[in-house]
């Protein structure tokens, strides 16, 4: 029965989309339907149903945290840009992730990737490398607020508070 959920669950999900492409003309819903069907059926074969469960009140809050910190990071680079005096030092910075593989992981490299100052290198396993404008700057706290926002996204226990990077080099 809930896989029947979840294949229902992504048809209008996808559905939806096809709404928004269409820009709310149902002239093509009939066809937008069957698009979505078979969209939604090679999706279940790619991507099954995983045990992690999203949490919509706690998905607009990572979304309200992830704007915010996107604007406050956009400010800080443009401010690094516009006065030269200001202090940067790009480099690698590697991080030990405490959540688990899949999703949660996709989630929070993606979203790092997405905030100003930092970018997602590589992901492999629980290591996440990432790209710093400022490796002086609080990029292990940084990256274990968003951490522990994804964590409630999912349902997950809180990770640990401990470091587990290995710094910028």
């Amino acid at each position: 029965m809930k896989t029947v959920a979840t294949i229902l669950g992504r048809v209008i999900l996808l559905l939806l989309v096809w709404w928004a492409f269409t820009e709310g003309d149902v002239s093509g819903i009939g066809f937008g339907l069957v698009i979505a069907i078979l969209v939604a059926a090679v999706s279940m074969r790619l991507y099954p149903r995983g045990t992690a469960r999203i949490r919509p009140v706690q998905l607009w809050l990572f979304v309200l945290f992830f704007l915010g910190r996107s604007v406050v990071a956009g400010i800080d680079v443009a401010r690094r840009v516009l006065s030269p005096s200001l202090p940067v030092d790009p480099g690698y910075f590697t991080v030990h992730l405490t959540l688990p593989e899949g999703s949660p992981r996709w989630l929070l490299a993606n979203a790092l990737s997405l905030m100003p100052g930092t970018l997602s290198v590589s992901l492999d396993g629980p290591r996440l490398e990432l790209h710093c404008l400022d490796t002086q700057s609080s990029v292990e706290e940084d990256v274990r607020a968003a951490e522990q926002k994804v964590a409630r996204v999912f349902g997950l226990p809180l990770p640990d508070e401990t470091c587990h990077s290995e710094g910028a080099r």
